[in-house]
């Protein structure tokens, strides 16, 4: 049974990225009075550093590099959409799956199962791979941002620029698959910010349905 989160390194993302020279100390400091402020459910660090301008790229690349992402399963755990018990059970599930030649992905098998729906399982996929989420309702997308990443392309690969300038490109995908991203990052400029986040996939099939807005060149709104 897999989804047993063990950190590579035991200190917290925070110490990790001062000690990188990602943050500042006071900017930590910053963003856990931030963290603390929070209402309802709780947020993970990342989020909140991501929201004060911290390049989406760094934060994500030292999650990775320290074994600081938290798995999916854990996340809807700490979301209180399953408990400990429905998670061990969907992981064993998925394990006998596996021992089959079946390959299901935990969050397609949860929502089979009625543990949870598709909305909870898009927040807790953008808490996973720190992207915030987008709502694509009544948006058209512009041809001026679509070139940015190639109009076939970005109708290939569901994906809609939502913004784009010189310091940085705002990309929303439909799927966070992280061998496209690393392709759309490697075709800007070395320097040039990529963020990107999350978007339903439903939403984002009509978004790109639409016919193109020819006045909507700057920012998502």
């Amino acid at each position: 049974m897999k989804e047993k989160w063990n950190p590579i390194d035991k200190k917290k993302l925070g110490q990790i990225l001062v000690e990188r020279h990602i943050i500042s100390p006071l900017r930590l400091q910053a963003a856990l009075d931030r963290q603390k402020k929070q209402n309802g459910k709780a947020r993970y660090l990342g989020q909140i550093l991501l929201e004060m301008g911290i390049p989406q790229e760094r934060i994500n690349d030292a999650l990775d590099a320290y074994g600081k992402r938290k798995p999916l399963g854990e996340i809807l755990v700490d979301l209180g959409i399953l408990t400990p018990d429905q998670l061990r059970e969907a992981l064993e599930k998925q394990e006998q799956l596996n021992r089959m030649g079946i390959r299901k992905p935990l969050g397609r098998l949860l929502l089979e199962m009625g543990y949870s729906n598709y909305e909870t399982l898009l927040e807790a996929l953008s808490r996973h791979f720190n992207m915030p989420m987008v709502v694509l309702k009544g948006f058209f997308p512009s041809p001026t941002l679509q070139k940015a990443v190639g109009q076939t392309f970005a109708q290939k690969n569901k994906i809609v620029v939502l913004e784009n300038n010189y310091a940085k490109i705002r990309i929303a995908l439909a799927e966070p698959d992280p061998f496209l991203m690393d392709q759309i990052r490697r075709a800007f400029p070395v320097g040039k910010a990529v963020e990107f986040c999350l978007a339903n996939p439903f939403e984002m099939d009509y978004c790109l349905r639409q016919k193109f807005d020819p006045y909507a060149v700057s920012n998502y709104r």
